[in-house]
């Protein structure tokens, strides 16, 4: 009798890749287990039992952990914040802050790659016995094409990086491709807040104290492209 051995070898061929079609298939059906430590929730009386668990609990991945530990050092000096959470909770409320601030970032960062700011200096103005502080700066566009609008804030930082004051810078005016502008923005002086009365000081008595920095939020340019990290 005639043996067909290229019909067997086609054979065991297709017979080959059904079963890896089906182990592959069967694998990513799994459903991957979670562990039932997520679903608690923490208490003034279990919390450092709880985080013993987090480190003995094969279930939890490397990023859970790492995300859960974010989430408790976000309320190192509001502890009690924590409590009636459950770990899923807190890793999830992490989450969500990394996602809001990693587009932060580059929402941030692509604006950079069109422009450049750069402070250049205070002085406070009298108007009609009312007082005001006038800000100049310059923004230059780095790029092809024209910027049509610019916002942000200009924010103040003591050497120990905590906020004073900031203010917001709307620029309405058209900066064209490959050029810099400089501009002023005035703003009326609260004589009534501390935070303010304390820049002022410090401004006039001792400015190398101040750290100087922007914040870009808004960017639109002349073909009608924009970022808008304040859009909901």
């Amino acid at each position: 009798m005639f043996h067909n051995q290229g019909s067997d070898m086609h054979t065991k061929y297709f017979i080959s890749i059904f079963f890896m079609t089906f182990l592959v298939l069967f694998v990513g059906c799994q459903k991957k287990k979670t562990s039932p430590l997520l679903n608690e929730k923490l208490t003034p009386q279990n919390f450092f039992e709880l985080v013993g668990k987090v480190k003995k609990d094969t279930l939890i991945t490397a990023e859970e952990i790492e995300l859960f530990s974010s989430g408790v050092g976000r309320y190192s000096n509001f502890v009690d914040s924590l409590f009636n959470k459950s770990v899923k909770q807190i890793i999830d409320q992490e989450r969500t802050l990394r996602r809001r601030q990693s587009y932060v970032n580059l929402a941030t960062n692509a604006i950079v790659c069109y422009s450049r700011f750069r402070y250049d200096g205070w002085k406070p103005i009298e108007i009609d016995g009312s007082k005001f502080n006038v800000f100049t700066y310059t923004i230059s566009n780095i790029s092809k094409n024209d910027i049509d609008r610019i916002q942000g804030y200009l924010q103040f930082f003591t050497t120990n990086n905590q906020l004073i004051r900031a203010y917001r810078i709307n620029v309405d005016q058209t900066i064209k491709a490959g050029q810099f502008t400089q501009f002023q923005s005035t703003f009326r002086a609260e004589e009534n807040n501390q935070n303010e009365l304390l820049l002022v000081k410090l401004l006039k008595e001792n400015p190398n104290t101040v750290f100087v920095t922007w914040r870009p939020m808004y960017l639109e340019l002349d073909n009608g492209q924009k970022i808008d990290l304040e859009e909901k």
